[in-house]
């Protein structure tokens, strides 16, 4: 992990070198260990190095070429650079350092970029500067694991690895807010993974490269998973096979690191398929970090099942326990992040790396498992559809929903009837309903939430607009495949990996995901949907899979979110912080928010008549960086 940053002028007026330094280390905490520059009268470079494969100064980037007319900068980790080296130098490339990134200066030149992204497998972001054709590259990994920013401003292009360093020559006030970024994030809790919340700054999408020269910028997707794609006639034992292999070998790509390594281990069946496969390929004893709740239940407690795969595997473990006394480092976070971030899971994703980071510099997690074998409710519900619609006429399933519905009684304390009608509820939903989620801002709650004068009934202004192109690339598939497209494109690196990132850069951690390993997302894609859910369960595929690594226990455990009791937490100890972000702050922003509906969603809460956590949170969030980048009156090492 580290930050990189650039500023190019063609017009011939040269390179601000104090811009191009003030850029660079607004990235600092990205990259303690060195700093680097590079400027010539029409690019000026800057990179804040973590130091992970070849600690000396040869690793210092930018890092060129063997005559310096191609300058290159990664933040991320290359993993097959060995083997890229290699045929590099059977071509006659001379390298100077043992660094992963010097493989893409020397590829750079020898397959062109596209040639390059072909070839490469790893997370990373990348710019590339050819002097002599004054041209800049830009490239995100295949599924947004890094993230990048840019702008195109005054006959500039600037970038950088974290948009608030590009907010410095743009007036932030409330009129800066991009309208269809706000609506997205406040319907989902995180801005989508290819905009960003302030008009002027571009977010590099996932898969997609960018070319900025005299003719202007121009990009385009690079890869793209192929949701059509089949495994052909494979036994389901070949297919788990399969993945066992494809698995295990992202694993042990990730582990090769000059720096101590560790697990995040939680009681999941994604991060213990992780931990123990590196832990068997491991000569000394793995270091796992697991995490806590004040207020969990026995159920919830992820420690004991952690506890027992580490038990099995003879890991150096490690735990964690979080409770309301503890400092929330919300402000730092969002400034990070540069844009409001509403998934609470944050918090403790950042105190366990914080935790991690004493000990280790790079960590394994099992991020990627969902998103490719099936694991959240809507892609449940929507499998579970399929077969209803399938097996079960439509006129029976109306007479099953009114009658399971007329039996319920005490819906605070869910039965299996209850859980049954939910099912055939969702069943007749399409995808696109099922992205219009209950429990943040959906369509029918955010229009009271604006000021008047906001409102708008344009229905091309939803975010589910966005949601909608992306299901429209899946088209021609079934509900599910289309759903597990959507979550791989929006919700992975829009949410996820933009938390990963918000939490462990913060600390100057490195994460590695082994199930983003595009290679085993591709395979995956190609799967049949009922291997994926096999027995009719989330992630059944995987679950199969865990049945040769992993305790009994944890095969059926049922999926729990990573994160604190938000309801009860903001009831209670958190309740000041609500007061003082959303009652007495964001609740008073009437050029944008309808004060009564703010007021009336916390007194709902409050008084335990509605759960509106991810409402609130999400509005906690906004208000924190409202005061960060509008108001100015609020600073990253305030603690709440």
């Amino acid at each position: 992990m580290c930050g990189i940053s650039g500023i190019i002028d063609l017009t011939g007026r040269g390179i601000d070198r104090d811009a191009v330094i003030a850029l660079r280390d607004s990235l600092a905490h990205r990259g303690p260990d060195d700093v680097g520059e590079y400027i010539d009268q029409h690019a000026g470079l800057g990179q804040r190095r973590l130091s992970i494969i070849d600690l000396s100064p040869a690793g210092r980037q930018p890092m060129p070429n063997e005559d310096g007319t191609v300058q290159v900068m990664c933040n991320g980790e290359i993993y097959n650079f060995r083997a890229l080296k290699s045929q590099l130098m059977d071509s006659g490339h001379r390298f100077s350092s043992g660094s992963d990134c010097e493989t893409l200066a020397h590829g750079y030149e020898q397959w062109g970029m596209e040639g390059l992204l072909a070839r490469v497998k790893g997370m990373f972001s990348i710019a590339v500067w050819d002097r002599d054709k004054r041209a800049l590259w830009l490239a995100r990994d295949r599924l947004g694991v890094k993230p990048l920013y840019f702008k195109i401003r005054d006959g500039k292009l600037a970038f950088a690895s974290e948009p608030h360093g590009l907010y410095d020559d743009i007036d932030m006030g409330p009129d800066s807010l991009d309208r269809e970024s706000l609506d997205y994030y406040l319907s989902f809790g995180y801005v989508p993974p290819d905009r960003a919340i302030v008009s002027g700054i571009e977010k590099m999408p996932p898969g997609h490269v960018l070319r900025y020269d005299a003719h202007g910028a121009k990009s385009w997707r690079y890869w793209d998973v192929n949701p059509g794609a089949t495994s052909g006639r494979m036994s389901f034992k070949d297919q788990v096979d399969t993945v066992d292999k494809l698995l295990k070998a992202a694993v042990v790509r990730r582990l090769e690191s000059d720096v101590p390594l560790g697990s995040f281990l939680s009681a999941g069946i994604d991060s213990g398929l992780v931990s123990a496969m590196a832990a068997d390929s491991l000569d000394e004893p793995l270091r796992t970090f697991t995490v806590g709740f004040d207020g969990d239940s026995a159920g919830v407690d992820e420690r004991p099942l952690a506890r027992m795969v580490s038990e099995r595997y003879g890991t150096d473990h490690h735990e964690l326990f979080l409770s309301t006394e503890d400092t929330i480092p919300l402000p730092q976070l969002i400034w990070n992040a540069g844009e409001p971030f509403a998934d609470v899971s944050v918090l403790p994703s950042h105190q366990i790396s914080r935790m991690a980071r004493n000990d280790i510099t790079v960590a394994l997690t099992g991020d990627g498992g969902d998103e490719s074998f099936g694991g959240y409710a809507n892609v449940y519900a929507a499998y579970f559809g399929s077969k209803v619609k399938r097996w079960v006429p439509q006129s029976i399933r109306n007479n099953m929903e009114k009658l399971i519905s007329g039996s319920i009684r005490d819906v605070s304390a869910p039965s299996p009837v209850h859980r049954l009608g939910t099912l055939l509820k969702f069943a007749e939903k399409s995808p696109i309903e099922l992205y219009d989620l209950p429990e943040w801002w959906n369509s029918e709650l955010r229009s009271d939430l604006y000021a008047l004068e906001r409102r708008t009934t344009n229905a091309s202004d939803s975010p589910l607009r966005i949601v909608e192109q992306t299901l429209a690339r899946a088209q021609n598939l079934d509900d599910v495949a289309q759903i597990l497209y959507t979550d791989l494109h929006l919700r992975l690196p829009g949410d996820y990996l933009t938390k990963i990132d918000i939490a462990s850069n913060a600390v100057a951690l490195e994460i590695r995901s082994p199930f983003l390993d595009h290679d085993l997302v591709e395979f995956a894609a190609s799967l049949p949907i009922d291997s994926r859910m096999r027995g009719w369960k989330q992630k059944g595929m995987l679950r199969s899979l865990a049945t040769r690594y992993l305790p009994k226990e944890s095969l059926n455990r049922k999926k729990t979110g990573f994160g604190p009791p938000l309801a009860s937490w903001l009831r209670g100890k958190w309740a000041p912080l609500v007061q003082q972000l959303v009652t007495d702050g964001i609740a008073n922003r009437a050029e944008w928010f309808d004060r009564s509906t703010i007021r009336r969603t916390v007194d709902e809460h409050m008084s335990g008549r509605i759960n509106h956590a991810s409402r609130l949170w999400s509005l906690v969030c906004l208000e924190v960086w409202w005061r960060l980048f509008i108001d100015k009156t609020m600073k990253p090492t305030d603690q709440l």
